[in-house]
């Protein structure tokens, strides 16, 4: 009886054990946690955003670099250099870039690419603000032809014609002279057009100018109409003094 009281007596004593359920989420884990989200969501934007990736090749990489040079279409990004490398016949050189995805639709193969830089050509000054920016490739998007990821990049910059009004006509001449892309066209003193492309005819024999002449002055041109190279300077010497009549260097 007694070791029964004291055994009771011993019980009351002890302190009881307090049992408490384990926290199955730690605060710790929730700066990890929203690290991970994050990371995740910007991954998704970038792969969702993400577009083509197609390779372009040059002659020369000249201000080119890889990571930073942009490639923009009326002055908005639509893409970014990421590679350059040497072709295998080391003739040039090919340029891998990641376009956005709203530019898949317009990679044709009468989609055109070429090296926005400060230039100096048939009498106009372009590209300046290449001088401050940095070199960027220009492009100009057509819906027209077969989907393409392999282009090859113009050597020197095109005269954007697509939706003027106006009409393309093609001159053929024995030489090209010292005409250029962008040489301009005059009508009686004004300018009414410029040259936009040429190479020579099917056997290498003439030379075939493209040349687009503005609206309204297209419908001047007939079947007898007459162009002619008036580039350089004629000098006529008479009573009245010397006479100097030039047009620019490189003038229809």
């Amino acid at each position: 009886m007694s070791d029964e009281r004291n055994q009771a007596t011993t019980e009351e004593q002890l302190p009881k054990a307090l049992v408490q359920t384990k926290q199955s989420f730690s605060v710790i884990w929730v700066v990890p946690l929203i690290a991970l989200l994050i990371g995740g969501w910007l991954a998704y934007k970038a792969a969702a955003e993400k577009g083509p990736t197609i390779t372009i090749t040059f002659a020369s990489a000249d201000g080119l670099e890889a990571d930073k040079t942009l490639i923009k279409f009326k002055d908005v990004e639509i893409g970014k250099v990421v590679r350059i490398e040497l072709l295998n016949d080391l003739s040039g050189v090919i340029v891998t870039a990641e376009m956005q995805r709203d530019a898949e639709h317009y990679l044709t193969e009468n989609t055109r690419f070429w090296v926005v830089r400060a230039r100096v050509a048939a009498g106009e000054v372009s590209g300046l603000g290449t001088l401050f920016s940095g070199v960027y490739i220009g492009c100009s998007p057509s819906l027209e032809g077969r989907e393409r990821h392999d282009l090859k990049g113009l050597e020197a910059p095109p005269v954007l014609t697509e939706g003027l009004p106006g009409r393309h006509f093609i001159l053929e001449a024995k030489n090209l002279g010292s005409l250029d892309i962008g040489s301009p066209v005059y009508y009686r003193g004004i300018k009414v057009g410029q040259v936009v492309k040429y190479d020579f005819d099917d056997h290498a024999e003439s030379v075939l100018i493209r040349v687009f002449i503005d609206a309204p002055y297209h419908h001047k041109v007939r079947e007898n109409s007459r162009f002619w190279n008036a580039s350089g300077v004629d000098i006529t010497l008479d009573v009245t003094g010397v006479k100097l009549d030039t047009q620019s260097l490189a003038t229809i």
